[in-house]
């Protein structure tokens, strides 16, 4: 199984890159990527469903587990506030 997950990983690198070298707006790299896994993942996991339970936000609950299930994580965002 190990082989899968550094495939998973390395399918990460590739959407982060693609993330990375897409067009941006004004032309300025605001993007900042991030690969999760391992013990983080957990973490994030378990971050995730707190928040959805907390504040009652189901998709939150459903996505920590997605994101608990899987091999990696992919975390992309922005610099900038109004970018989204």
């Amino acid at each position: 199984m190990a082989f899968e997950s550094e495939a998973v990983e390395m399918v990460a690198r590739l959407m982060a890159l693609s993330a990375r070298t897409a067009p941006k707006a004004r032309g300025t790299d605001v993007i900042k990527t991030m690969i999760v896994t391992g013990e983080e993942k957990t973490v994030l996991a378990e971050a995730m469903r707190e928040y959805g339970e907390k504040h009652d936000v189901g998709f939150f609950i459903r996505d920590a587990g997605n994101v608990a299930a899987s091999d990696a994580c992919l975390l992309i965002g922005s610099m900038l506030a109004d970018a989204v």
